[in-house]
């Protein structure tokens, strides 16, 4: 990540969060950016390598577990940090009302 974690709290305060929970959230989003890029990784390796060999079957193998691991985490994240996720919803409904508005035709 080029933005580490303490910036990107000042950077996007939300107001009826607490730092910690968003420091938290944030920490927890990049463990499944990073689980993510290994998913890809992975994906890449598999084009290059044929389907008969062991080596692919150990990539398949790892798919599996590394699917498991990015579930759990995105089940975790969706429980533990609902009101960091509610709110940064709420900030692109207001972003895009607020945007709508000024971009209304006036009567």
């Amino acid at each position: 990540m080029s933005i580490d974690i303490d910036e990107r709290c000042e950077y996007y305060p939300l107001e009826d969060i607490v730092l910690n929970a968003l420091h938290d959230y944030y920490v927890d989003l990049e463990d499944l950016q990073s689980l993510c890029e290994d998913m890809k990784f992975l994906c890449q390796k598999e084009q290059m390598i044929p389907c008969c060999s062991v080596k692919y079957s150990k990539l398949i193998e790892d798919d599996a577990y590394l699917v498991e691991d990015i579930a759990n985490l995105s089940s975790k994240m969706v429980k533990l940090h609902k009101n960091v996720i509610d709110a940064f919803k709420r900030c692109r409904e207001n972003r895009e009302k607020k945007l709508t508005e000024i971009t209304k035709p006036k009567k």
